[in-house]
């Protein structure tokens, strides 16, 4: 059986992966802000996106999502959801996948929804967790021709 401070290592790292994953998700949909991704990957990390590309280098990685903003999706809403984390004996790396289901508007103004997942490996890098490897598999990137319309004044109103 496990020590107890093995086992807080554990859910330790765990949380930090759970924070790994929210922070991606509000780095893509502010901006995207180059900035925050950057910190999110290690120095050597690769970024697959499905068929549409590969980044390969944190700053490459930054860089590239947050310049995919004028030709790409110029606003986007993630939700990432119900991660699988296998953490390894040593408490060091992680694979990690999770769902991804997300409303965008792409540089033309048209409205999609997309919807997938994430297949990544994550390191311990000092207190936090980084990507080395992510991977998005897209399973739906559908038009929807009617758009987003604005908030309601009220909700009487929707």
């Amino acid at each position: 059986m496990e020590t107890l401070e093995r086992r807080i290592e554990r859910l330790e790292a765990l949380r930090a992966i759970d924070d790994l994953i929210a922070d991606l998700g509000r780095a893509f949909d502010a901006g995207p802000s180059a900035a925050a991704l950057r910190e999110l990957f290690v120095d050597d990390a690769a970024f697959l996106i499905d068929r549409y590309g590969e980044l390969r280098g944190r700053d490459a990685i930054a860089e590239g999502v947050a310049g995919n903003a004028d030709q790409g999706f110029r606003w986007t809403l993630h939700y990432l959801v119900s991660p699988k984390v296998a953490l390894a004996d040593d408490r060091r790396s992680a694979d990690i996948e999770f769902y991804l289901w997300e409303v965008a508007t792409a540089a033309s103004g048209r409205a999609y929804w997309i919807g997938g997942r994430y297949v990544a490996e994550a390191l311990a890098d000092g207190p936090r967790w980084r990507f080395r490897q992510l991977e998005l598999k897209a399973d739906l990137i559908s038009h929807y021709p009617d758009g987003w319309s604005p908030k309601p004044a009220a909700l009487a109103d929707a």
